[in-house]
């Protein structure tokens, strides 16, 4: 009895992970370039029962151990693009990331709304200098500038640099705000850069919402049978009603 209640607190604690992290999709619904995550499960090892009542002790059947929480999965795919006319603004489409300087060391990101800090050097919206394909940042002039497919910067006919995309292996994404990512470089990116657009967030509102309620009416089975273990519990161990 006892066990039916710690199986069904397992899968409490699996359905609140999993509301928290479709909470904070939701939340991100409009962020630009931001990529939704889900929630990864899998039961604990179950166990095999055997009759101690009966000779031989034959096999009685597998009991489900409950539920845990084996981590949180970004899923990079591709976000629609939007155009914006900021020349300022770029999106990439395919497999790479903007590499930027951030004072805990480099980092990346898919949110290519971009702008000038005072020294004139391509920053993020939080001040993170964009780097180049040498590892700089880049340092522009207040002017109409031109980004190629492969992401070379030009204004004037002259070429400012190139900006530094790279392609991360999968498994080492681990999302450290809104939109900034860290991970292992792996391989070699394809992505092209498209300029005055932005790339939206991957997450559907809709189907968030009916994640959210499914979780949401599992929470509430696994609950009543913690309730339901708690009241039979009870009921073993007080004292029968004295007879009239």
């Amino acid at each position: 009895m006892i066990r039916g209640i710690y199986i069904a607190a397992s899968g409490l604690l699996a359905e609140s992970a999993r509301q928290d992290v479709i909470a904070n999709n939701l939340a991100n619904a409009t962020t630009t370039g931001f990529k939704r995550s889900d929630s990864v499960a899998s039961p604990f090892q179950e166990m095999l029962l055997h009759s101690q009542g009966m000779p031989g002790t034959p096999v009685a059947g597998p009991l489900e151990m409950g539920a845990q929480v084996e981590g949180i999965e970004m899923i990079d795919s591709q976000g629609a693009l939007r155009f914006t006319g900021n020349t300022l603004d770029m999106a990439l489409v395919g497999n790479g990331h903007f590499t930027v300087d951030t004072p805990a060391g480099r980092r990346y990101t898919r949110d290519g709304s971009f702008g000038l800090d005072t020294a004139g050097r391509l920053v993020t919206k939080e001040g993170d200098a964009v780097l180049d394909v040498n590892g700089r940042p880049i340092a522009l002039d207040r002017g109409e500038l031109k980004v190629s497919a492969d992401g070379t910067i030009t204004q004037g006919g002259v070429v400012k640099g190139r900006l530094l995309l790279t392609a991360l292996e999968p498994g080492s994404l681990r999302q450290e705000s809104q939109n900034l990512l860290d991970g292992t470089p792996q391989g070699a990116p394809t992505a092209e850069v498209r300029q005055n657009h932005l790339e939206s967030s991957t997450v559907n509102v809709v189907s968030e919402m009916v994640a959210l309620i499914r979780v949401m009416r599992a929470f509430e089975s696994n609950q009543k049978a913690v309730q339901s273990h708690d009241e039979a519990l009870q009921a073993s161990i007080s004292p029968p009603p004295p007879r009239r």
